[in-house]
């Protein structure tokens, strides 16, 4: 087979941007494009565009004095790793990359002029603040830049690159991390203009900056269904790259496992394809690897024909003597009903919630999923054999549930209903193995650890969460070719336990964080004294403390370095992105 040199391949990529087109590049695994950077870009003369910056700026020569000779912008022009240390040097002698994020936003305000907004400016707050759920991660990039196709993102990473400038990418901001998706000097990139729900044959094409409920809302539409997330505000790109848990999980893996395609734009500014057939160890390293190799742009996910809807609904459980019942329902569907009715879901949570001029008010909140095959008929009930125990518990709680059969993605709406922005979040998680007394006393344990000293705060509610991850589950992942999780080889079933408080006062944060950190470390050790410790974090809830992509095991973590050194080989992702999760030991 005939293979392009990278010159081919920058020449490529230059036409298909004067035709309006984006290449997938199939022929990136050229060993030849590694360490090597393509600076072209048709109709655009990058280094022109750094040296006003610089002039307006009072920066003359800054970064355009460090450029290699053949950086400016003529199509197939490359730069390879060694001529970037000038660069990276550069970086290092200058103190602070202040200097570094002004040149690249005023760069991309040249460029991009109704796309980047910079401190000041309307769309500044328009596009910061209001994009994250939690108020423990708003902060003050040097400039916000929200881009309409994968091709700004091209040419905005192309800049970022050559002038050193530190960046983040948010995209539906359900973090509550500071730092995770946003930065205090250099570039935010917003990817809430990356929007379209296009229906194929067999998937659907979704724009990395959209949210669950409006890709569900159009599913429903066509009576469809995919795997995503189960709260309706929740972004598209961080929830499936960090695995992504759905009410298909017990049946069809994680949501990673059910992506068809990825559209990626790796560091160098190339768009790309990542699937079964192109770059397919990229395609592994994004299910599970979280944002380290690239800026996704696009997800292509698997649908089902739903023609008969789902059944679902909210229990709200508030009598604290029915509770051990409850321990041995769930316990029974996790290690039971869970694997007879693979179609089925539960999410199992605790609740305290202070509200105001009432108090405080404990409950169990649950919410059960079943996937219709049939319609529902004396032989075919509503919750079937799997989720009849917790829901027929108590007939008081069942007639008052939401309990109901309807469109599927209104399942996410209504959880996202009751999700509150701008409050102080913080989530945390470990995984055990199932385990009905663990589970009673996790929960007694968080009670006494977290009600008594904060139940009583502005806006306080806490919540525990058990949620289930059977053979099953990691069986489909495997079927379509593996994830990155690691969570090959489990034998029995297994349950993140989510911990999840929100409280209004920022005063309160130093508090309220010290009781959680310590809850979790005797939550893990009671577990490891039970013996039913499982090392895996579910990356999407970890605190920043914990190490999920380590928890995935050396096979998983040595195939996520390979994959980064091969499409970042300046580390960009790992060293520019100011937050995120790492790959360990690269």
């Amino acid at each position: 087979m005939v293979r392009l040199s990278i010159i081919a391949l920058g020449l490529l990529y230059a036409l298909s941007n004067t035709l309006g087109v984006v290449a997938d590049t199939a022929t990136l695994t050229d060993p030849a494009i590694d360490g090597t950077i393509s600076v072209g870009f048709s109709n655009v003369n990058i280094t022109a565009i750094l040296a006003e910056a610089e002039k307006e700026l009072g920066v003359n020569g800054t970064v355009t004095d460090n450029l290699p000779d053949d950086s400016y912008g003529a199509p197939g022009t490359t730069i390879t790793t060694r001529d970037l240390e000038k660069l990276q040097e550069l970086r290092k002698r200058t103190s602070g990359t202040g200097i570094f994020g002004a040149i690249a936003c005023l760069s991309l305000k040249l460029l991009f002029s109704s796309k980047t907004a910079t401190v000041g400016t309307p769309n500044y707050n328009a596009w910061n603040n209001p994009s994250f759920w939690s108020a423990t991660t708003y902060m003050t990039p040097t400039c916000v830049f929200r881009p309409t196709s994968a091709l700004d993102v091209s040419l905005a990473l192309r800049v970022i690159l050559l002038t050193q400038a530190d960046f983040n990418v948010v995209g539906g901001g359900h973090s509550a991390i500071k730092g995770w998706a946003n930065t205090e000097d250099g570039v935010l990139i917003v990817l809430s203009g990356l929007t379209g729900v296009n229906i194929k044959t067999g998937y659907v094409e979704v724009g990395a900056g959209e949210r669950w409920g409006n890709v569900f809302t159009e599913l429903d539409k066509k009576k469809l269904m995919a795997l995503g997330g189960r709260m309706s505000t929740v972004g598209v790109p961080g929830l499936v790259l960090g695995g992504g848990i759905s009410y298909l999980t017990n049946q069809h893996g994680f949501v990673a496992d059910q992506v068809e395609n990825f559209q990626v734009v790796l560091a160098n500014g190339y768009v790309v394809s990542a699937n079964k057939y192109l770059n397919p160890d990229l395609f592994r390293a994004l299910k599970g690897g979280s944002s380290n190799f690239g800026i996704v742009t696009r997800i292509d996910l698997r649908t089902w024909p739903c023609p008969h809807g789902v059944y679902s609904g909210q229990l709200y459980f508030n009598d604290r003597s029915e509770y051990p019942k409850i321990f041995d329902a769930v316990y029974n569907y996790h290690t039971v009903g869970a694997l007879s009715d693979t179609q089925t879901h539960l999410i199992s949570a605790f609740v305290y919630v202070q509200i105001p001029g009432i108090g405080g008010l404990h409950m169990g909140a649950f919410t059960a999923f079943r996937n219709l095959s049939a319609p529902i008929s004396a032989t075919n009930p509503g919750p079937g054999t799997a989720l009849a125990e917790i829901v027929h518990l108590n007939p008081t709680v069942r007639d008052a549930s939401t309990l109901q059969v309807r469109p599927y993605g209104t399942q996410a709406i209504e959880l996202g209903a009751g999700d509150a922005p701008g409050l102080r979040q913080d989530m945390r998680d470990f995984s055990v193995y199932a385990n009905r007394a663990l589970y009673e006393e996790l929960f007694l344990l968080w009670e006494s650890v977290m009600i008594p000293k904060h139940g009583n705060k502005a806006g306080f509610m806490g919540t525990i969460a058990f949620q289930p991850i059977t053979t099953t589950a990691v069986a489909a992942g495997v079927a379509r070719g593996g994830n990155s999780l690691g969570l090959e080889g489990n034998t029995k079933t297994m349950a993140i336990i989510n911990l999840t408080h929100q409280w209004a006062d920022p005063k309160d944060d130093t508090e309220i964080l010290k009781s959680l950190d310590e809850l979790l470390g005797l939550a893990i050790a009671l577990a490891k004294a039970k013996n039913s410790y499982h090392p895996y974090y579910y990356l999407n809830y970890a605190r920043k403390q914990d190490n999920p992509i380590g928890s995935y095991g050396t096979a998983a973590v040595n195939r996520l370095k390979g994959v980064s050194r091969f499409y970042d080989p300046c580390r960009v992702f790992q060293d520019r992105v100011s937050g995120g999760f790492k790959i360990p030991g690269l």
